[in-house]
């Protein structure tokens, strides 16, 4: 069962009454904590991430105006994406929702096992697989791809989306083993799920909500 924020457990599932803006203070410097020197995780148990209180994080990177910050956490839905697949490039919110994203590595056997959920969501959610881990490009992604049989878009984020992503729904977003899912809706509203791997029908149901 989904626990509701500001408890991190099992799984986030914020409030749809508005644009996620939950940031983690520790931005950046959380994705290079959780990543080894080799880019592995130091954990695959996607256990707790510790980090509570969406009103503390709604705040980081703001200005006096909070502009900055707003401007930081949506711009994932507006960065250009390539999908390795097919060499398309797309943005999250141009493409037909709800949109289910997925942040990912390839190293992640967790991962993998959420990607066989996703290969099972109804057509009528758009499928988004957004590799985070800075030590892996488009080859290494459409080579897992391609080996899964995996047939929706797959794509590597940025650097400023990344951080963009951060900003939005905190370090553990990036936490690859956490499964974290984003569940985006046409009207801005996104919910972020992670801490358990994502059932077929959750994320449908999240989609439904849309």
């Amino acid at each position: 069962m989904d626990t509701r924020h500001p408890t991190r457990s099992r799984s986030d599932r914020f409030p749809r009454r508005r644009v996620i803006a939950a940031a983690a203070a520790t931005g950046v410097g959380a994705l290079a904590g959780c990543l080894g020197s080799d880019g592995e995780s130091g954990t695959d148990d996607g256990g707790d991430t510790g980090s509570d209180g969406a009103d503390d994080g709604d705040a980081a990177g703001e200005g006096s105006d909070g502009s900055t910050g707003e401007a930081s956490a949506t711009a994932w839905r507006t960065t250009e994406l390539t999908d390795v697949l097919t060499d398309e490039a797309f943005r999250i919110d141009e493409l037909e929702g709800p949109v289910a994203v997925q942040s990912f590595a390839v190293w992640c056997p967790n991962c993998e096992r959420q990607s066989e959920s996703l290969s099972r969501v109804d057509e009528s959610v758009t499928v988004v697989s957004l590799n985070t881990d800075p030590n892996e490009d488009a080859e290494k992604v459409r080579n897992h791809a391609e080996e899964n049989d995996f047939d929706w878009r797959f794509a590597v984020a940025p650097a400023e989306m990344t951080q963009s992503l951060i900003d939005a729904f905190g370090a553990a977003v990036t936490n690859a083993p956490s499964t974290p899912i984003i569940v985006a809706c046409d009207d801005g509203v996104a919910e972020f799920f992670s801490g358990s791997q994502q059932s077929a029908t959750e994320i449908e149901a999240a989609a439904d909500e849309c």
